[in-house]
C-alpha cells in the first residue's frame, strides 16, 4: 500500500519513512481520539494506522468516552496546545 504513494513523494521519501518506521520497530503507539468517523483526525488514521501497521508499527486507536464536561477540558487543552499558551 505505501508504495502507492512513489507517485505523489517520490521512491527517495517512501525510502526514508520506511528506514524511520525501522527505528520504532520496538515501541507501541497508541492514538487515541475522540471519535471514529468524522473529523480530520478520524479521517487521517482511518489512513494511517494501516499504513504504519504495513510498516511494521505496533499501532493501535481506541476511541475516548466521556462526557460533554470531560470533552470541554480535554478541548481547553488541546487549544492551549495549538496556541501554546
Amino acid at each position: 500500500m505505501i508504495e502507492k504513494y512513489i507517485q505523489f513523494v517520490g521512491e527517495e521519501e517512501i525510502d526514508a519513512i520506511i528506514k524511520l518506521a525501522e527505528r520504532l520497530q520496538d515501541l507501541s503507539i497508541l492514538h487515541v481520539n475522540s471519535t471514529a468517523a468524522g473529523g480530520g483526525v478520524a479521517e487521517i488514521l482511518h489512513r494511517m494506522v494501516p499504513l504504519m501497521r504495513e510498516l511494521g508499527l505496533r499501532v493501535d486507536w481506541k476511541v475516548i468516552k466521556g462526557d460533554p464536561e470531560f470533552f470541554a477540558v480535554t478541548k481547553t487543552f488541546h487549544n492551549a496546545l495549538q496556541t501554546g499558551v
